[in-house]
């Protein structure tokens, strides 16, 4: 399957392909050697329909297009609601069980994923969900660009943030594991009521992203 709008578009990857066996092998998978069918006269494409998608903690919800921007092969890009701290993703909380050692209590320590990252888990779920959950190449290194745009003026650390929105990336299956991200980048954008961040994720391998229908 041709991933690319136009038949330009895709010899424009494939002349950065620098292996000509690997380009001509890319060809024939996107079906390029096949004699083109005529011209069709462009039609304009509809309004993509809106997606709401409902924010943790009582923040504004964040309207997902149905729909990945893929303007370069290999690149991915959309939009999160703004995720919590790392300071607020995980709770301590005490478990009961069975003593190990004569006198000991009869419960045990336990960190889990709160309320607040079990809610913006959900959120980003459903968002991919709706993008028709765009995946990268299995195995394929990484590069994250997170353009953080908070809901208010209130000082925050930038380092605080991209930890629950990895994880919820990852328990959404867009990447197996963020151990695949060689390349973190994270930039502080305009105050936006109820706060989001814009996500650009590049393969660093020569592979397409895949689509799952």
């Amino acid at each position: 399957m041709n991933p690319f709008p136009t038949r330009q578009a895709a010899e424009a990857y494939l002349a950065r392909i620098p292996d000509l066996a690997v380009r001509d092998a890319t060809r024939a998978r996107l079906g390029l050697d096949e004699v083109a069918a005529p011209a069709l006269e462009p039609r304009p494409l509809p309004e993509p329909r809106q997606h709401a998608v409902p924010a943790p903690s009582g923040r504004v919800p964040v309207t997902a297009s149905q729909g990945v921007t893929a303007s370069t092969p290999g690149v991915l890009t959309f939009t999160l609601p703004f995720p919590p701290s790392l300071n607020s993703i995980w709770r301590a909380t005490l478990v009961p069980c069975k003593p190990k050692k004569p006198g000991a209590p009869p419960w045990a320590a336990r960190i889990l994923l709160s309320q607040d990252g079990r809610q913006y888990r959900r959120a980003v779920r459903d968002i991919i969900r709706a993008l028709h959950s765009p995946s990268t190449p299995p195995g394929a290194r990484l590069s994250l660009h997170l353009h953080v745009c908070p809901p208010d003026r209130r000082a925050r650390d930038l380092s605080n943030l991209p930890k629950a929105l990895e994880d919820a990336l990852t328990h959404a299956g867009v990447w197996a594991d963020d151990s695949l991200i060689d390349e973190l980048r994270v930039t502080r954008g305009p105050v936006t009521p109820g706060g989001q961040v814009h996500v650009t994720i590049t393969s660093l391998t020569a592979t397409l992203f895949e689509v799952q229908s």
